[in-house]
């Protein structure tokens, strides 16, 4: 007798509670073996010492042979996996014969067109259960018991692991996929959230809300979908987020301690001798304007080729995979990140594998790569270890801020009548880029003026840009005489007709006074 044909889900909804059933008998036996290893312990543990150690003395670890992850199960049996398969196939039959009736299911469409993994279909299943039912919040506190360390309604990556995966082999798989090549983070339509000093493995998976929108709908518009793809490109190439440029900027160009200048030139060194064997990664801190991207641009032009330039304060957070692959696949020589923070601080929104990754391949470059930021503690002391060297950019002394104004002056230097008074101008504590950014200012307003640069114009530029600067007053030469002449002491003047007048600085006497 022929097969007899399943019948459709009749909408999403109804769908939906057949995956949920599934759900439900996967976390019943969670915990149910969850409660049964908690009365083990409890018979026999006296402290929380023995509790914390369980896994050895109960043997869920063995310290010998091959090593296991944490609640490690033994794998499924034959009859166990020929059951499960037959009733995804029953699923699966159910899904095609609602699709051939029209009817549009919102997971199974979503699996279609990503071409998610049976893994990744339940990772969505899970994380859309507690939008269903707080229950399943409960449940999942209960799974990821007192070791988490703020309660959530999301399920972890841990948990997602321990429920999903059957072996260490497919942990491994389901674990790289997630955090390396998934298209739920791809586009956007998974978050995993982030938490200061923690694990990955205790990182909450949050789906995009308008994902959840869509997978609870009655009917699912396909336009919806669409528009959910289209959050994110799809093609890394899409869009370029590194900047190129042929810098012209010489050694002497830029203005900074010896020392520091020497480190530099040691950079262009090591690249130079090792070849194709070594990239090197250098972290350069220091306020805006102290010299790291002129120190960047010197390296550049002194090896010859472009720099590359990518400022990550400018960059959202979901489009961090595609910066990691456009940088992997043009493979700058010399790359300047500004704002690195976003990616070595504690609450960095990229994986700690992704940035691994980064940092592994750029050694694999013969180039150099260029991490800059403003402040030292911004960086996680972990990544600073990564570091081949760390240069710190100081603030400009007083020579330095003449040398900066004469070099961004230098134009006008050559002019005979440029008469500025640089002490003054060296005076205030100001960076490289703001020395740069008063001179251009002033060299507008002389231009507007068609005139030579003065140090009026430099005090208005000064204003213009905020700073404070007080111009010396510059007394005329007559004015000055004149001056002299009233304060001369003397007994008496002159006049034309020979007469002498009493001097002026002693008044006659009134006659009242007489």
């Amino acid at each position: 007798m022929p097969a007899e044909q399943p019948e459709g889900f009749i909408d999403n909804w109804t769908y939906l509670k057949t995956e949920l059933s599934w759900l439900d008998r996967v976390l019943m036996v969670a915990v149910a073996r969850q409660r049964n290893e908690k009365k083990d312990v409890d018979r026999i543990a006296q402290n929380r010492a023995d509790r914390a150690t369980s896994h050895w003395w109960k043997g869920l670890i063995s310290t010998e042979g091959n090593a296991a992850y944490d609640e490690y199960r033994k794998p499924t049996t034959p009859t166990t996996t020929t059951s499960k398969q037959t009733y995804q196939q029953q699923l699966e039959a159910k899904i095609h014969a609602s699709q051939k009736k029209g009817i549009v299911l919102g997971l199974p469409s979503l699996c279609d067109r990503l071409q998610l993994t049976v893994f990744e279909k339940n990772l969505v299943l899970m994380s859309l259960a507690p939008e269903i039912n707080r229950r399943y919040a409960r449940i999942y506190r209960f799974l990821q018991g007192e070791e988490i360390s703020t309660k959530t309604d999301l399920p972890t990556v841990d948990l997602v692991l321990r429920l999903l995966c059957r072996s260490d082999k497919e942990w491994r798989v389901a674990r790289n996929r997630l955090m390396l090549d998934s298209p739920l983070v791809r586009y956007n339509l998974l978050k995993i959230l982030p938490r200061h000093e923690d694990t990955l493995l205790n990182y909450p998976l949050k789906l995009n809300d308008s994902l959840v929108d869509y997978l609870l709908s009655e009917q699912p518009p396909t336009e919806a979908l669409d528009g959910l793809l289209d959050l994110v490109p799809q093609t890394p190439a899409s869009r370029q987020f590194l900047t190129y440029t042929d810098p012209t900027v010489a050694w002497d160009d830029l203005i900074a301690p010896a020392p520091l200048v020497q480190a530099l030139r040691s950079l262009n060194q090591a690249v130079q001798f090792e070849g194709d064997s070594l990239g090197v990664v250098a972290l350069l801190v220091g306020a805006d304007g102290s010299g790291k991207t002129t120190a960047a641009e010197a390296i550049a032009t002194h090896l010859n080729t472009p720099l590359a330039t990518l400022d990550l304060a400018a960059v959202e957070p979901e489009h961090y995979d595609t910066v990691f692959h456009e940088i992997a696949v043009r493979s700058p020589s010399v790359l300047l990140i500004q704002s690195a923070q976003h990616w070595l601080k504690r609450s960095t929104l990229a994986s700690d594998v992704q940035i691994h990754q980064f940092l592994k391949q750029r050694r694999q470059v013969a180039g150099i790569t260029l991490l800059t930021v403003s402040l030292l503690p911004s960086v996680q002391v972990r990544w600073q270890h990564q570091m081949d060297q760390i240069l710190t950019f100081p603030p400009p002394d007083r020579g330095d801020r003449l040398k900066l104004w004469q070099h961004a002056l230098n134009p006008f230097l050559e002019t005979d009548s440029l008469d500025l008074d640089w002490e003054a101008l060296a005076q205030p504590h100001l960076t490289g880029a703001e020395i740069r950014a008063i001179a251009r200012t002033a060299t507008a307003l002389a231009a507007t003026q068609q005139s030579l640069m003065t140090m009026e114009h430099l005090a208005q530029a000064f204003r213009q840009q905020g700073k404070l600067f007080k111009l010396k007053p510059v007394s005329k030469p007559s004015q000055a005489k004149r001056a002299t002449r009233k304060t001369t002491p003397s007994k008496t003047t002159k006049t034309t007709t020979g007469r002498s007048k009493p001097n002026p600085a002693k008044p006659k006497r009134s006659q009242k006074e007489s």
